[in-house]
């Protein structure tokens, strides 16, 4: 086989032609896809690179606020198991200073009752026991008894208190002219005792009273001077009156 130089070269020009109309028209535009492509692989793969930065960023801030509000929830919780330790022990306190006040109540009330009924049971004894003086004492009652209380009278009206002896002359000055001393003997007096009285009552009073005489036999023994509004006892029912009240009886 002879090789023939001129085709041989017109077979390297057609695949030279070839090559350049490849190149031109194919691998070109291959090799520019294959750029493109790449460069939108290595552009996605840089956006998928940031997304994942930031998906890891958001995913560490999410922890950190995770671990945050659990920190959080837990100081709430000791918080709260504080306040409710407290409260518990204010309620409690409370419910002791509650309970101690009904005690102290019940105590008082219970005080109250038993003073009550002391003071009752103390009274009754005690009415019981003036009632047994006032009988004791009427049977004594007689007109020397009556006598000797007016005799002590005079004496007291001679050394009348001040207060006594101002009231004693107001109540005078009340009457005017027609001041009256109403003696209310619990027995009959003689006159000269009668007459001594009123001495005595126009000493103290600064001037003559006119005087009429009323026997009381309730008063027991003794004698009631009544002038106007001022009186002036000296008998045992005034006397055993007076300690009753004082003994807080009726």
């Amino acid at each position: 086989m002879q090789l023939d130089w001129t085709t041989f070269a017109l077979e390297i020009i057609n695949f030279l032609a070839l090559v350049w109309i490849l190149k031109r028209l194919f691998y070109q535009p291959v090799l520019n896809a294959l750029d493109a492509r790449q460069a939108r692989v290595r552009a996605e793969t840089a956006q998928a690179a940031k997304l994942q930065q930031e998906a890891d960023s958001l995913r560490q801030q999410y922890e950190e606020r995770l671990a945050h509000w659990a920190q959080e929830r837990e100081e709430m919780r000791r918080k709260l198991e504080q306040e409710l330790v407290q409260q518990r022990a204010a309620g409690m306190e409370r419910i002791r200073r509650a309970l101690g006040d009904e005690e102290e109540k019940a105590r008082v009330r219970d005080a109250a009752r038993t003073a009550a009924h002391e003071f009752e049971l103390t009274r009754q004894a005690a009415g019981a026991a003036y009632r047994d003086v006032a009988s004791m004492l009427h049977r004594l009652a007689s007109p020397a008894l009556t006598e000797s209380i007016a005799r002590l009278l005079i004496e007291d009206l001679a050394e009348l208190p001040q207060t006594q002896r101002e009231a004693l002359r107001g109540a005078v000055e009340k009457l005017g002219a027609d001041a009256t001393a109403e003696i209310a003997p619990a027995h009959p007096l003689d006159d000269a005792t009668v007459q001594d009285i009123a001495r005595g009552l126009t000493a103290a009073a600064g001037r003559a009273l006119r005087v009429t005489l009323a026997p009381d036999p309730a008063l027991i023994a003794g004698v009631r001077i009544a002038v106007g509004e001022c009186l002036l006892h000296a008998n045992l029912a005034d006397e055993l009156a007076f300690f009753r009240r004082q003994d807080g009886n009726p």
